[in-house]
């Protein structure tokens, strides 16, 4: 009796393995090829100069737009480090009104249009990248997802694609530290069925 129990239990762990690895195959996600780099010269290097100053130009006309926002220069320098932020460039619109914020400087971009292939659902879309203090060595879009640790082609979870954020953040809102604590509040979050 003793011996079926036992190998019953193995039989029942053997079907239990083949099945969960299917469950975790279904949940894998579907990832977009890019390239982070510096500069348009970096990119230049590897693929057409033209393309790459075009991606590059797309970057530094959404980094306003996408850019973290801190109310003070203080709270910016936090999180990204002395001499890293900068107030933005003063638009007619801005100038008739007083609010300031300040923001990261551009550390690299992401630029994905050379990989389309003339598939549009495979490009990601040209935006600024930042590296922030607590974690200098990944690159994170606007909306801190992180991208890449090194420059060149990368694979990107289409999740992390994310260009948008224009947020006003406090301090020690940006970064890897910053990240753990949103995913950690956020699973405490939705554990009390929130």
């Amino acid at each position: 009796m003793r011996n079926q129990l036992k190998r019953s239990r193995k039989v029942a762990l053997t079907l239990m393995v083949p099945a969960s690895m299917v469950v975790l195959a279904g949940c894998s996600e579907s990832s977009t090829e890019a390239a982070v780099f510096d500069t348009p010269e970096q990119c230049a290097q590897q693929f057409d100069r033209e393309q790459c100053e075009a991606d590059y130009k797309k970057a530094q006309a959404m980094h306003e737009t996408v850019a973290p926002r801190y109310q003070t220069l203080a709270q910016c320098e936090a999180d990204f480090g002395a001499g890293q932020c900068q107030a933005p460039q003063p638009t007619q619109q801005q100038q008739s009104t007083s609010s300031s914020f300040f923001m990261p400087l551009m550390m690299g971009y992401l630029a994905g249009q050379m990989f389309n292939g003339g598939n549009n659902s495979r490009m990601s879309p040209a935006q600024p990248l930042y590296r922030s203090k607590d974690d200098p060595t990944t690159y994170r879009t606007g909306a801190n997802q992180p991208i890449a640790r090194q420059t060149g082609v990368v694979s990107v979870p289409n999740s992390k694609l994310q260009t948008y954020s224009n947020t006003n953040l406090r301090r020690g809102g940006f970064g890897s530290q910053a990240q753990r604590r949103q995913e950690q509040s956020s699973a405490s979050y939705s554990s009390y069925g929130g």
